[in-house]
């Protein structure tokens, strides 16, 4: 909040300066020019592969570091409120992604003749994940401190995720079209993260079995490795709407739209996507809660069994927003999932199947509902900033992320109803700050 309103300030003195000279960020139609600048490097079927790799990389990551890692800490006999605190510290990478972002938008790096902006945040990204892999090999984490040794090197695999997301993220925004973003964005996004999320929660089973949860943290982190095929990508040419400068720091932290979306995004990250979804953070502890007796193998199956559903949810919702339109199909959906979230106050403990059942229909509405919510922030994201606001928007999802743990964390073990309630009334609250997220002056221009 502090970065946007210091963007805020600088934005509506250098906005004065401009409309004082008659400058505007569009020099011809929005939708014209931004054809131009996709044409030569959008590649529908490329593209969508690539993004999927690192949205299977992301599944599997936060399954492990998600899933697994509550569960290995309460094993190890920590208490619900400590796991739930871990999970939402350990993400504080992916909570200062705006400012990664921002580097990644400003800094170019020329080799070999060429200039690149987003080659060099993929290298690092694969880099984290390997050397996280690597201490895990030498540390056994069932012995090592919680806060002091096995916390910092969780943090260090987590943050090469997170930059490998912002990278995979600001590079889909550079290369695809208005039109494609509810489908890449959120279809293929949400589309890779299930399948890397269903293995991550098959495959950790058999690795627990046999090397215990160190093999899950270890393989977690190497998925990050991804990243490096996308150093063989194209990336789009440097033209004028692309470069990070005060011309679009203007024309976007002035927009409304910015503040509303950034909102919507820490609305829906208190709600219950935290909940209903696997990769979410706090699934694991509610299942750990209604599930007495839980074993690896059970804890890996319910995952699955929800995730499935994610796939068809995903790619239906993505091509229902980009056809219907974005706003339209993320009320629809938004309220439909928020509507369900009461249904999980009849949770009580042992009760196996009913819970099954629930969080397979919840999850199949949340990945619905994602394809538009995320065309919503491509639509309010800017070119030469693709990777700051974005990212600022991301941001303030995992911000939101923490208040969310701390509620869990305090609520579950006293009323898992009233937790329920509170996180189900809460989930309104970002399809109601939809209504003013808007494609602005200096965002991609779109139909929908």
């Amino acid at each position: 909040m502090g970065a946007y309103l210091v963007f805020l300030s600088l934005g509506r003195k250098w906005r004065k300066e401009y409309e004082k000279k008659g400058e505007k960020y569009w020099k011809e139609p929005k939708e014209k020019r931004v054809k131009e600048l996709t044409s030569d490097v959008w590649r529908p079927k490329l593209v969508a592969m690539s993004y999927f790799t690192a949205y299977f990389s992301n599944g599997f990551m936060k399954m492990a570091y998600s899933l697994w890692v509550p569960l290995f800490l309460i094993n190890r006999g920590v208490s619900i409120f400590d796991a739930a605190l871990f999970i939402g510290l350990s993400y504080v990478s992916w909570q200062w992604k705006m400012f990664i972002g921002m580097a990644s938008d400003a800094l170019k790096v020329k080799f070999r003749g060429k200039i690149y902006r987003r080659h060099p945040w993929f290298l690092v990204a694969g880099i984290l994940g390997i050397a996280g892999s690597i201490m895990f090999m030498f540390v056994d984490p069932a012995k090592m401190p919680v806060w002091t040794v096995f916390f910092p090197i969780t943090v260090i695999i987590i943050a090469g995720s997170a930059v490998f997301d912002l990278a995979a993220d600001a590079y889909a925004l550079d290369v695809v079209p208005p039109e494609f973003h509810a489908r890449i964005l959120g279809g293929v996004q949400t589309a890779g993260m299930a399948v890397g999320g269903i293995a991550g929660s098959m495959i950790p089973p058999l690795l627990i079995n046999m090397w215990g949860y160190r093999s899950v943290l270890i393989v977690g982190g190497f998925t990050c490795a991804l990243a490096f095929p996308f150093l063989l990508q194209p990336e789009p040419k440097l033209e004028q709407e692309r470069i990070f400068g005060k011309h679009a720091i203007a024309f976007t932290f002035t927009e409304k739209t910015v503040l509303m979306a950034s909102l919507l995004m820490m609305g829906n990250a208190i709600g219950m996507s935290r909940i209903t979804n696997p990769t979410g953070g706090m699934f694991s502890l509610i299942m750990n809660n209604v599930v007495a007796g839980i074993t690896p193998e059970l804890a890996g199956n319910i995952a699955t069994i929800s995730l499935l559903v994610g796939i068809p949810g995903s790619l239906i919702g993505g091509w229902a927003a980009d056809k219907l339109g974005h706003k339209r199909v993320y009320y629809i959906t938004g309220i439909a999932a928020a509507i369900t979230g009461f249904l999980w106050v009849t949770l009580q403990t042992g009760m196996i199947v009913w819970f099954i059942i629930l969080a397979t229909f919840s999850n199949f509405l949340e990945r619905l509902s994602t394809g538009g919510r995320m065309a919503l922030m491509g639509d309010a994201t800017p070119l030469a900033l693709s990777a700051t606001v974005y990212q600022m928007y991301m941001s303030f999802s995992w911000i939101g992320n923490v208040p969310c743990s701390v509620i869990v964390g305090w609520l579950l073990p006293i009323n898992l109803p009233l937790l329920m309630v509170f996180l189900s009334i809460v989930s309104f609250i970002p399809v109601v700050i939809a209504k003013w997220v808007k494609p602005f002056e200096a965002a991609k221009a779109s139909k929908v």
